[in-house]
């Protein structure tokens, strides 16, 4: 059964976005990663990389194939769970919650107006 978070956003290539304080932390949406199957291996773009709305900062790469992370917003790389490079397969197991993969410190918080909530993104993968 796949898990829809209702505090996330999610955009059309399957990440999530969630403000925290003054970042917006990113990660794949559980869907996305019962698709891709085991992760076995994560890159994501280093801290202080700038970022645009739907490019790729990293990739992850599982059994059964690799796959892009899109920037769900524009801005700068904060931070990246460093715990997630180590083991992976944390976003298998959590990938709302310590399967996330970077924050990003937005140009423009009103970006986030344009992802899809719990509801719309039902929708759009029932497609």
């Amino acid at each position: 059964m796949i898990d829809f978070y209702d505090d996330v956003l999610y955009t059309k290539t399957n990440e999530w976005a969630r403000k925290v304080d003054d970042v917006v932390r990113v990660g794949i949406d559980d869907y996305s990663q019962a698709s891709l199957g085991d992760i076995v291996h994560i890159e994501v773009a280093e801290v202080g990389t700038r970022v645009e709305t739907g490019k790729s900062f990293g990739a992850i790469e599982a059994t059964k194939s690799v796959t892009e992370i899109n920037a769900p917003i524009s801005g700068v790389i904060a931070r990246v769970n460093d715990e997630v490079l180590k083991a992976p397969g944390l976003i298998n197991l959590a990938p709302f919650d310590e399967g996330w993969i970077a924050e990003i410190t937005p140009d423009n918080i009103a970006e986030l107006d344009a992802l899809m909530n719990a509801e719309a993104y039902k929708k759009f993968i029932a497609q």
